[in-house]
């Protein structure tokens, strides 16, 4: 088992091949180190195609769970994901992977998995249905940064099944090695130049909404928790708004933005509340305008994806510090 952490960005369609340049500029440009192990590289494109399973009742999905099979290389490989920990922002999950012979899933492999506990008599196993999938081209850089080594892939295709199709068009960047706030210092870098945003929203999560339509928030905190408690809750709400917004092609939802952005502002310290403000401003500026274009108009400001990588690093700075 592994644990996996990785941060996800948004990009829309029409600014992934900047995303790419500006990661095939950094290894060109890093490619000049001595030390061939400490080199940044662009490693092999991907073609993946994924079968995910779950019961009809999405039994695996409300526990937690991903069940998937991917070809890739006419090779199989078996996963099974856990939710894990949140890290405001940020993925933390177990991972398990198996080579397998086929695209049969393999269920005997699952006794080196904790499931939880309505899982454990294994009698959902006899409902499994393939219940949707994802098919994407993955373009995977190998990033040494500072200290600390990543994997950046940027993922384009869809998730499909019976009730509809969505885009995939994402960044993630996973730590390989080293100091994990090197996953918000280079993504800043990618932000300032080009317009990507924080998604928390995995391909999982986009493939069982096709058939809900269901938008995921996070759980309200208790009136006597603390106030960063009630930012990570603010923060998250921002996130999940703005992949709504562009999952639903809906403007209206800026709305409840720019109510999240203005009770998170009331959370943290005033520098990054003025920054936050700031970006307010901007936004209210853009809905002024012309409702016409405002997503494309919205897109296309890196602020917002500034802002989301600064705010999540100062909480989960403040989640590492001692009590």
């Amino acid at each position: 088992m592994a644990t996996e952490l990785e941060l996800k960005l948004m990009v829309q369609p029409e600014y992934l091949k900047s995303a790419c340049a500006f990661l095939d500029t950094f290894c060109e440009k890093n490619s000049s180190a001595q030390d061939t192990s400490s080199k940044s590289s662009r490693q092999a494109t991907l073609d993946l195609m994924n079968g995910y399973y779950d019961t009809a009742n999405a039994l695996l999905l409300e526990n937690g769970i991903a069940l998937r099979i991917r070809a890739v290389n006419r090779e199989f490989i078996q996963t099974v994901k856990t939710r894990g920990s949140s890290r405001v922002g940020m993925h933390a999950r177990g991972e398990w992977e198996w080579h397998v012979d086929s695209d049969g899933l393999d269920l005997t492999l699952l006794s080196e998995v904790p499931l939880p506990k309505p899982l454990q008599d294994m009698q959902w196993s006899r409902d499994l249905i393939e219940v949707f999938r994802t098919d994407f081209q993955r373009h995977v850089w190998l990033i040494h940064y500072k200290s600390s080594v990543l994997e950046v892939v940027c993922d384009e295709g869809e998730v499909s099944s019976a009730y509809g199709r969505d885009n995939i068009c994402e960044l993630e960047l996973e730590l390989k090695s080293g100091d994990e706030g090197a996953l918000y210092e280079f993504a800043h870098l990618i932000a300032q130049q080009v317009p990507v945003q924080v998604s928390v929203v995995s391909k999982a999560q986009k493939g069982s909404r096709l058939k809900h339509r269901r938008i995921e928030f996070p759980s309200k905190p208790n009136p006597q928790d603390s106030l960063l408690s009630f930012a990570e809750y603010w923060y998250e709400t921002w996130l999940v708004y703005w992949e709504a917004m562009f999952y639903l092609r809906d403007e209206a939802l800026l709305q409840p933005i720019r109510s999240a952005i203005y009770q998170l502002k009331q959370c943290v310290p005033t520098e990054l509340s003025k920054r936050l403000e700031a970006l307010d401003q901007c936004y209210d500026s853009l809905f002024k305008v012309d409702r016409e274009g405002l997503l494309e108009r919205l897109a296309s400001k890196p602020e917002t994806g500034i802002m989301m990588l600064s705010t999540g690093q100062w909480l989960n700075q403040q989640l590492d510090r001692p009590a």
